[in-house]
């Protein structure tokens, strides 16, 4: 069971491509096995040997993942449900009801407009489908790459990534417009076009990140820089900014700090 993915998995030479924890622990397998909570076998295998599992990332997105704990949830008509996983357009559940100790269970996803609906008669099956749609949307070139993994920085590359972590800033207030307002240290010996950084609003609706405009910030200076951080989404004093972690090759394309060489 399973032995597909990690088929998959072992060609696949892109590391963030498919993040998973497992194989969990010894202590960790006993804990999922003498749950309580009557999950089907399928999933409670899944989750002993992968754990969570974030698979195919697209941009900031990842197509498929199935969450090694799963919550409490309720449909529209008040129905208990199970919270195990979702895609880039659904949420997953198992209806409480039709949890059964040792059989298999229908999996049943939620999408905007549309209610909760029957997508697979088991876990394994809905898997399979959404891992099967997710490879569809790359192209075979695409899927190449991904296989091969990213060509490693060039040396102007590592200039970037060692300069932006010379980068210092802070939240400084809000404007009148409801862009935050940045203060901005440039400690390197570079000037950069952009600092990504991480946005989230602190009732976990948004997580995200924005590209601070940092050009005009020259080696030494301390700039305010205002910036749009979802605020038509949540409002500025919900805001939640942190510090991105250094990028690897995979990540280009996600940070701005290379948008003039790329």
């Amino acid at each position: 069971m399973f032995s597909w993915l990690e088929d998959e998995m072992a060609r696949i030479n892109t590391n963030k491509f498919h993040l998973v924890d497992g194989p969990l622990s010894a202590e960790q397998r006993e804990l999922i096995q003498n749950s309580e909570l009557h999950v089907p076998p399928a999933y409670k295998q899944f989750v002993i040997r992968f754990g969570n599992a974030k698979l195919y990332r697209q941009g900031s997105v990842y197509l498929v993942q199935v969450f090694a704990v799963p919550s409490e949830a309720q449909s529209d008509d008040g129905e208990a449900l199970w919270h195990f996983g979702r895609t880039d357009l659904a949420l997953a559940y198992f209806k409480e009801s039709l949890l059964v100790p040792g059989r298999e269970s229908p999996v049943f996803e939620w999408r905007h407009g549309q209610g909760l609906q029957q997508a697979a008669s088991g876990f394994e099956e809905w898997l399979k489908s959404k891992c099967k749609a997710s490879r569809k949307l790359f192209t075979k070139k695409r899927w190449q790459q991904i296989e091969n993994g990213p060509l490693p920085f060039t040396d102007q590359e590592k200039s970037i990534v060692e300069a932006r972590s010379k980068f210092r800033w802070r939240m400084a207030g809000i404007a009148v417009n409801g862009d935050i307002q940045f203060e901005v240290h440039n400690g390197s010996d570079m000037v950069l076009p952009f600092l990504s950084i991480g946005v989230r609003g602190k009732n976990g609706k948004v997580n995200g990140g924005v590209w601070l405009p940092v050009s005009s910030v020259m080696p030494g200076q301390t700039c305010i820089i205002e910036k749009d951080c979802y605020k038509d989404l949540i409002p500025p004093t919900e805001v939640d900014v942190f510090d991105k972690p250094d990028p690897d090759p995979e990540d280009r394309d996600r940070y701005w700090e290379f948008k003039a060489i790329i």
